[in-house]
């Protein structure tokens, strides 16, 4: 059965930019970093990172210019990074920039990878997350 992560911590990204990838998140020594969609970097363990790529080759957009500016970008921007002795991920200084990522940060849990995202972008996604959600309970079931 596949590790699925779950759960939420809040992290300090070092003045090398290095984040301590807790225990809960680890799964092996490799990993690949990329861009997300919603404001955040996503990080795949590097085996699970091809299962993601299978499942893009059976996505089909209607726009194909659509398809190919989304594939293009996904993985032009992807970089693998490791684990050094003492457990930390290096994040590379685009992704800083990109994300404005310094001092506090937050590591989420999501079914099959990894979100890291600056701490207030955090607060603002899962306070308007929140609101929307308390709209749907009555149509969720779990």
């Amino acid at each position: 059965m596949k590790k699925v992560f779950i759960g939420i911590s809040h992290l300090v990204l070092d003045k090398k930019g290095r984040i301590f990838l807790p225990q809960k998140f680890r799964l092996k020594k490799k990993y690949v970093l990329t861009y997300g969609i919603d404001n955040c970097i996503v990080i795949y363990p590097y085996q699970e990172w091809f299962e993601t790529v299978k499942k893009l080759e059976t996505i089909s957009l209607k726009n194909k210019l659509y398809q190919r500016m989304f594939s293009r970008t996904f993985f032009a921007q992807a970089e693998i990074v490791e684990l050094d002795n003492q457990g930390r991920l290096l994040i590379p200084k685009k992704f800083k920039d990109k994300y404005s990522l310094s001092g506090e940060v937050v590591l989420v849990g999501n079914r099959n990878k990894i979100e890291l995202w600056s701490k207030s972008e955090w607060e603002k996604y899962y306070k308007n997350a929140e609101k929307i959600l308390s709209h749907l309970k009555s149509q969720i079931e779990i």
